[in-house]
């Protein structure tokens, strides 16, 4: 039997693994939906000093200003955190 919440969002697989790269590492989660915020922190990012870029081929969608905004998250998708604190220079 289908409740109308599977109905609409489709079958769930709780617990599946679904595993992204942020920064070129890693990241694996059972969530299908984390903010920007939460996929920083995962990674072990300070989100208070970094921002998530999505990275869609060619595409980059900024998370700047949006860490709060929920991102349905994929297999092998691909995100960079991006420093907002001062450049050092040499």
């Amino acid at each position: 039997m289908t409740t109308a919440s599977e109905a609409v969002a489709g079958p769930t697989r709780p617990g599946r693994p679904i595993t992204f790269t942020v920064d070129r590492e890693p990241v694996t989660t059972t969530q299908e939906r984390l903010t920007a915020n939460q996929i920083l922190d995962l990674a072990g990012i300070d989100a208070a000093t970094n921002y998530l870029v999505q990275v869609k081929g060619r595409e980059q969608v900024s998370y700047e200003g949006r860490g709060d905004e929920e991102i349905r998250v994929h297999d092998d998708e691909v995100f960079v955190s991006v420093s907002t604190g001062p450049t050092p220079t040499s």
